[in-house]
């Protein structure tokens, strides 16, 4: 009954959402209201300027949730093109977060679905930063990349330019990321090095 009830409250929250021509649907209140705002303005631009509708849906990780029934939920709301950019935090229990991204066929072509979605830091735009610690921020940071990401991709598919893109600051925090993960890897095989020639 609960499952239901959390299916029915994402519903009504998508219609009001579409209404008022929002991009974000935080049913888990895992998103700030300063990134909600710029990932609306995203969202309302690239719909005008492309028709492709692109959306952000959160849910909270209670048993028997499953991402496809919250997404397909929701999908059933809009008209394609769309791209539902989904996701069920990692609750601080033993349940394992989910995420994914669902898109209409004519969608799916504007955009790399496995490079936004891969692990490494060189093209995954939302994982790496996912990973990389704990706490509310990781979501901020890798809803906001993960979308911004998505939307230049369909927008430059097009030969558009969004105003309101980030440009290439996501990219630039992934790259940052990678370099202090490489930095730290060569530092250490460095003092291994320097202490096993100061032992010989």
């Amino acid at each position: 009954m609960r499952v239901f009830n959390i299916l029915k409250s994402g519903f009504i929250a998508a219609l009001l959402n579409i209404c008022a021509y929002g991009a974000v649907i935080d049913n888990a209140n895992i998103i700030s209201e300063a990134v909600e705002i710029k990932l609306n303005s995203i969202g309302k631009e690239l719909k005008s300027k492309t028709g492709v509708s692109l959306d952000l849906l959160t849910a909270e990780n209670i048993k028997g949730i499953n991402l496809k029934d919250i997404a397909s939920s929701h999908i059933k709301t809009l008209q394609a093109p769309y791209v539902v950019l989904a996701i069920i935090p990692k609750d601080f229990s033993s349940k394992a977060g989910q995420l994914d991204i669902f898109a209409s066929h004519d969608a799916l072509m504007l955009f790399d679905k496995e490079a936004v979605l891969s692990p490494f830091p060189q093209t995954g735009s939302i994982i790496p930063l996912l990973t990389q610690n704990k706490g509310k921020d990781i979501y901020n940071s890798s809803m906001l990349n993960g979308y911004a990401d998505i939307a230049d991709q369909i927008a430059a598919s097009k030969n558009i330019i969004l105003e309101n893109s980030i440009g290439s600051q996501n990219r630039d925090t992934i790259n940052i990321f990678r370099y202090l993960i490489y930095g730290s890897i060569i530092l250490v095989i460095i003092v291994l090095i320097f202490r096993k020639f100061n032992k010989g």
